[in-house]
């Protein structure tokens, strides 16, 4: 067991004061101890706690961690991934088949219920495979090679119809993407929907029961979900808000919290001394990086942006921030979990490409050849919830003594706004030179980085290339990729795509991080390392 170090004790003593204030907000009643009473009826209650407030219930929407701790059991997809994330298995699809190199066939499941009682209809998932594109919504950019969906009442059948073969397409049925809502409630509430003021149906395991905003959230188990209810441990889970991270982990502590994720390096010792709790961890594909914005000086120019990344110990980034649940990242972000094909080769290609360590005598051979000899500043935004890992790399940055790093910090809740380009300058450009920011991979396949991260298709508003660099070379690989089913034709498309990130450097890899979780011992989970989309209160279960 560790002891608190100076810093981590200075903080607790100051979230003392923020936690003990927070404590009448709690339901003590039944909670943690696996009963309790609630109108005479013995239930099982679960208290999350977590850093932020999710943006919306809205499935097509979903952007930070906090939907996924709430959000996604309200709902089903057409898939599931299996619990490793190699495979997918049936959800609200019960079979499907591959026609041919562009066809596949979903046989959807007939007598699901929503939650509230309606049946769902093959107009409801047609409906909601569409919304996200006509919508423009953030997981559109998974159905950039879908040319149409077609659904047939009559045998519960959903044709998709792919304009180009893509052998990830498998995994998206498995993705936020393809979860279904229902049709009737979602025109009706327009822009409301999803929201603490609106509704949110669904077809998964828990409802939505209610949203207080900024304080708390409730669910409840869904007694009309299509699974078994009663296999269900976890009756409610109550999802309490709290920003101060030092604060939520004395909650836990204090045993107010039972489950907590994503717990930072700085106040890890503050959980692993809580000696009613276990520290579970799973290597997922969360990589954390820069990104810089190529469309706009000074990262339009490729020396600028080398120079940058020669500034920066990333081992010492990896150590401070990171802590014991992070490694270095190469310079492409991907996590080694991705690398199952061929590691021997990703590990060859990563050690002959991946060139950058801390080296000013190569910051100042950069700027040499740069448009700005004489060195530049940039604005680089960031959050709240990175700010140590900013100020370090602020420190890194500015100690060149030709790069200034200025730091603009922006709301936890506006930052996906600048990073995907919702909020730019009246002329279109983005405010960001660079960004300091994280993405989980949406399948275990390396296309849920490299394409999601540098594609061309994705460098616009809304898109996931924050950078907005392409390359007609680099996408004309990840096209071969994605159209070959042979892992070693795969592998030779990847690396060499792989070689070309690398040397342009539009993302710099920070650090990877496992997904971690601080669990009471009154209760059980068995991390997947597809979280993202794997993580559900149905897999959480009362300790025997």
């Amino acid at each position: 067991m560790k002891k608190f170090s100076r810093k981590i004790a200075a903080a607790a003593a100051l979230a003392i004061t923020v936690s003990s204030c927070m404590t009448g907000c709690f339901n003590n009643t039944g909670s943690g101890s696996g009963s309790g009473s609630s109108g005479g009826n013995s239930e099982t209650v679960l208290r999350v706690g977590y850093t932020q407030e999710p943006s919306s219930f809205d499935p097509a929407d979903f952007t930070i961690v906090a939907a996924t701790l709430t959000g996604y059991d309200c709902y089903d997809t057409l898939l599931n991934f299996s619990h490793d994330g190699t495979k997918v298995e049936p959800a609200l699809a019960e079979s499907w088949e591959q026609v041919d190199d562009t066809t596949y066939t979903y046989k959807i499941r007939q007598g699901v219920k929503f939650s509230d009682g309606n049946e769902m209809t093959m107009d409801d998932v047609l409906y909601s495979l569409n919304r996200v594109t006509e919508d423009n919504y953030y997981m559109s950019y998974l159905f950039a090679n879908v040319d149409s969906f077609e659904a047939d009442n009559d045998t519960w059948t959903l044709t998709v119809h792919l304009k180009q073969p893509d052998s990830s397409w498998q995994y998206v049925p498995a993705t936020s993407a393809c979860t279904i809502v229902e049709k009737s409630v979602t025109e009706e509430q327009g822009d409301k929907y999803g929201t603490a003021d609106g509704k949110t149906v669904g077809t998964g395991p828990y409802k939505l029961s209610s949203w207080s905003s900024g304080s708390e959230i409730v669910l409840e188990k869904n007694e009309n979900w299509w699974g078994d209810p009663d296999t269900l441990d976890i009756d409610k889970v109550e999802y309490y808000v709290i920003e101060d991270e030092s604060a939520l982990a004395l909650a836990a502590k204090g045993g107010q919290i039972d489950f907590v994720e994503g717990m930072s390096n700085s106040v890890m010792s503050v959980y692993q001394s809580c000696q009613n709790f276990n520290i579970l961890s799973c290597e997922g594909t969360t990589s954390n990086y820069i990104a810089f914005n190529t469309a706009s000086k000074p990262f339009d120019d490729e020396w600028a942006r080398k120079a940058v990344a020669y500034c920066i110990d990333r081992s010492q980034i990896t150590t401070t921030i990171g802590g014991d649940y992070a490694k270095q990242s190469a310079v492409v972000p991907m996590s080694e979990s991705m690398m199952y094909m061929d590691k021997a080769k990703w590990d060859s290609t990563i050690a002959e490409s991946d060139v950058y360590t801390q080296d000013y005598d190569k910051v100042k051979e950069c700027l040499a050849k740069s448009k700005y000899p004489d060195g530049f500043e940039f604005d680089f935004y960031t959050t709240s919830q990175t700010q140590k890992q900013t100020e370090l790399l602020k420190s890194m940055v500015d100690a060149s003594g030709s790069i200034t790093m200025n730091l603009v910090e922006v709301p936890d809740s506006d930052i996906f706004s600048y990073m995907f380009g919702y909020k730019t300058k009246d002329n279109g450009e983005r405010y960001y030179n660079a960004v300091g920011t994280y993405m989980m991979s949406d399948f275990l396949d390396p296309m849920g980085m490299l394409k999601t991260l540098y594609a061309g298709s994705n460098a616009c508003e809304g898109g996931t290339n924050e950078t907005l660099w392409t390359s007609t070379e680099a996408d004309g690989l990840l096209d071969k990729a994605a159209q070959t089913t042979d892992d070693a034709e795969k592998m030779g498309y990847y690396t060499d795509a792989y070689k070309i990130f690398a040397d342009q450097c539009p993302y710099l890899g920070l650090y990877t991080s496992s997904d971690v979780y601080a669990v009471s011992d009154k209760f059980t989970y068995d991390p997947s390392p597809m979280f993202w989309y794997n993580f559900s209160y149905a897999d959480v279960h009362v300790a025997k």
